[in-house]
């Protein structure tokens, strides 16, 4: 059985007698100095946290839950209320009840993610323990997981339901592997525990079923018992449970990423399990966005796409996994099948959402809770082996992965500290102080607020508006040709369309205002904020 660390001698052992409060230490440290940099400087928001909190702030004239308000397309002088089904509630309700308590929507992110944070941590560590692996291979995982870039981004930018799920998944695995032995009423808890999943975020349905499916099939010679098939029974029940719910409850009510539309790689299939299985292997070391960050950065682009990287990662993620199954084959034969079950009924998801060509991205946080899942059997495999270029080669990986999780927060924090702060208390990446102050000046209480339509280039920048009605695009990532293609009809009394001022020469800030179709294009008055400008035509 593979247990113990290698090495021998007084030194090795002291090492590994200290190892759990070296990296406790440390774990405990990093998270506190997250928080307190957060709660100082105040993160910024990426755009699908936007677009929820917009419509959290709408609900409560709305008729129900998780309904949002906007402007009728066909007369901008009324709103219409949709069901919000791209995002689940949790990225936007939970900060939001927060605020709620007196505190800024700042400062509210920043305790959810630490809360969240926490409580993931303590999760990973009780099921890695349940797996059966030693206290120095969990926090030495625990201790590089705190250390990566996916673990401490949302203190910096908030990304909604990341942080939700990290927080919840490893107790709903722990729960089902507790109940792997598939009694009848262990339906219940399932299916209650995944709807805290879908909670979390939207892939949480997919995390669950797998989770379920893998259990199902994990024991020893599960091929060969009859029990297996009375726990298949047991685990498709509840599945389909999950799925009927999902479907009817949330998925036929909106649109999500699995149900747009998109174009298929031109490399088909061979791409996308190339991606799936390299994901497998770096969403836990945040490997990918590394290889983003050094290929694709704007500012020094060296490769077109991702692809190379994902090629390149292919055979390392084939090797990682052979090398952790012929090491723990023996004595963590339950976890492996279990582990890589519960991952390849997520990666043939994916990849046939990916082959019925939606819009799913390519992005390994799709990745991340089966990552980690597989990653401590990863981690025990190599810092175990007595193989000196095993140990040196995961350190070498790990210790990159590592130094770009912490040196990105720092600069990404620096960065923060940059940008101004918004209304509500967190900071605004794509808006400038002159922008911020002028909304201020426009977005006026009283009974000319429902009057007053402030269209804006992003949805997090649409929540420095208290008073007025407001609605927005993504102008900077839509094409010119989808702009175009927008009609909004109908006037009301006061409208300002804000732009990023470099669209005034690509054509679409001219784009955007012809948008309004029942405005004539010569009427809008234009005012200069900074590298921002805003148009606006008020009836008189």
């Amino acid at each position: 059985m593979v247990r113990s660390f290698g090495g021998a001698g007084r030194g090795p052992d002291r090492l590994v007698a200290w190892a759990p409060t070296l990296c406790l230490g440390l774990v405990v440290v990093l998270v506190l100095a997250y928080t307190a940099a957060g709660a100082i400087v105040r993160p910024n928001m990426y755009s699908d946290s936007g677009w929820g909190f917009v419509g959290w702030y709408t609900q409560a004239r709305a008729s129900a839950f998780n309904y949002s308000l906007g402007p009728d397309l066909s007369d901008i002088s009324r709103e219409v209320e949709a069901f919000m089904s791209t995002w689940t509630p949790g990225q936007h309700v939970l900060p939001g009840l927060v605020e709620r308590l007196g505190m800024s929507l700042g400062l509210a992110i920043i305790v959810v993610v630490a809360a969240f944070s926490v409580l993931g941590l303590f999760g990973w560590y009780a099921l890695y323990q349940a797996f059966g692996f030693p206290a120095p291979t969990i926090w030495v995982t625990l201790l590089i997981i705190v250390c990566n870039r996916f673990f401490n981004l949302s203190f910096t930018n908030y990304s909604g339901g990341e942080s939700l799920l990290f927080g919840v998944a490893p107790w709903f695995i722990l729960m089902v592997w507790r109940l792997r032995d598939f009694r009848w009423f262990s339906v219940i808890p399932f299916v209650a525990g995944t709807a805290v999943l879908v909670f979390a975020k939207l892939s949480g349905i997919i995390i669950g079923a797998a989770v379920v499916g893998g259990a199902a099939v994990c024991g020893e010679r599960a091929w060969a018992t009859w029990d297996t098939l009375r726990k298949l029974v047991v685990a498709g029940i509840a599945i389909a449970l999950m799925g009927v719910i999902f479907y009817f409850s949330w998925y036929t009510r909106g649109v999500t990423a699995a149900s747009i539309p998109t174009t298929l790689h031109p490399d088909g299939l061979v791409f996308y399990v190339s991606l799936g299985v390299a994901c497998l292997w770096s969403a836990s070391l945040s490997l990918l966005d590394l290889g983003n960050y050094l290929f694709l950065n704007p500012g020094r682009q060296v490769l077109k796409s991702i692809d190379a990287v994902v090629y390149a990662f292919f055979p390392l993620a084939v090797a990682t996994f052979a090398v952790s199954c012929v090491r723990l084959r023996h004595g963590y034969g339950e976890y492996l099948r279990f582990a890589f079950a519960t991952c390849g009924a997520i990666l043939v998801v994916f990849l046939g959402t990916w082959m019925a060509a939606k819009s799913v991205s390519f992005d390994e946080r799709h990745f991340r809770i089966p990552a980690l899942l597989l990653f401590i059997g990863v981690v025990h495999a190599f810092i175990s082996s007595r193989s000196w270029s095993l140990r040196v080669s995961f350190a070498a990986v790990a210790g990159l992965a590592c130094l770009y999780g912490v040196t990105s927060f720092v600069t990404r924090t620096i960065a923060n500290s940059h940008y101004p702060m918004g209304d509500r208390g967190f900071r605004q990446m794509n808006a400038t102080a002159e922008a911020i102050a002028f909304i201020r000046t426009i977005d006026l209480a009283g009974p000319d607020a429902r009057k007053t339509l402030i269209f804006l280039p992003s949805p997090e920048i649409a929540l420095e508006v208290r008073n007025a009605r407001n609605w927005s695009n993504l102008a900077d990532f839509d094409s010119l040709e989808d702009l175009k293609a927008q009609a909004y009809r109908g006037r009301i009394d006061r409208l300002y369309v804000f732009v990023q001022r470099k669209l005034l020469g690509n054509g679409k800030a001219d784009a955007i205002l012809r948008s309004f179709v029942d405005y004539p294009i010569d009427g809008w008055t234009m005012v200069p904020l900074g590298d921002m400008v805003c148009f606006y035509q008020v009836r008189s």
